[in-house]
């Protein structure tokens, strides 16, 4: 199994949420401290300091010691969830200059994607209820480090011509998958390109472990 963390999802929101809870706790005992006893508030505001220099400590050292993999065609790499987890492989790969009426400047890849709902990682709890990804975001990354996103016009040309059955935001329940294609457009020359899926933005930068945390290293799909 390939996942986007190097930390079980449960235990690094759990770390988050501790850590976020308890520095609201001696934030307020530092208020309060400061109001009736001041010399009494230094000790609260040195645990503060301890506790977040701890938390960005772990941060660092799980994304020192991370490093790149990369999943085969038809391997998975899973999002992991609380109690869930969506598993996304690349089925197919193509590589056009033309696509009906639009001519890519460099390369069209056409990628065709599955997302696939594990029913072997959920909770027993969980039953058969649906849930809707959050999708990833999708981007090539040559061999030289450029990166390339979703082709605007490649995209459009291609389900003109061949629709685009599910959305990647369609509901799943456990056990089920349906696919998606995507395409890229690359400048001539690019070699070596690899898909990178992941998520961004808050609170995945600052997750112990995540694949979104500050220098940590990523896990591609082979194209």
């Amino acid at each position: 199994m390939y996942t986007n963390d190097s930390l079980e999802a449960h235990l690094s929101a759990l770390c988050f949420v501790g850590t976020a809870g308890l520095s609201l706790l001696l934030v307020i005992a530092t208020a309060v401290l400061f109001s009736i006893r001041r010399r009494w508030a230094c000790y609260t505001l040195v645990a503060l300091a301890v506790l977040l220099a701890g938390y960005g400590l772990l941060l660092g050292a799980f994304s020192f010691t991370s490093y790149d993999r990369t999943v085969a065609r038809g391997d998975e790499k899973y999002f992991c969830g609380m109690d869930c987890h969506i598993a996304y492989s690349v089925q197919n790969v193509e590589r056009v200059k033309t696509m009906g009426d639009t001519t890519a400047r460099g390369e069209f890849v056409v990628v065709t994607m599955r997302s696939h709902f594990d029913e072997r990682t959920i909770a027993p709890r969980r039953g058969n209820g649906a849930l809707t990804p959050n999708p990833p975001d999708l981007e090539l990354v040559d061999g030289s480090g450029q990166e390339c996103p979703i082709s605007v016009s490649g995209q459009r040309a291609w389900e003109a011509a061949h629709g685009q059955p599910h959305s990647p935001r369609d509901p799943l329940r456990p056990g089920e998958s349906y696919e998606t294609t995507w395409v890229f457009e690359v400048p001539d020359g690019a070699h070596s390109a690899r898909m990178l899926a992941g998520w961004h933005g808050f609170p995945s930068y600052v997750l112990i472990g995540d694949e979104a945390s500050p220098g940590h290293r990523k896990t591609y799909f082979a194209l």
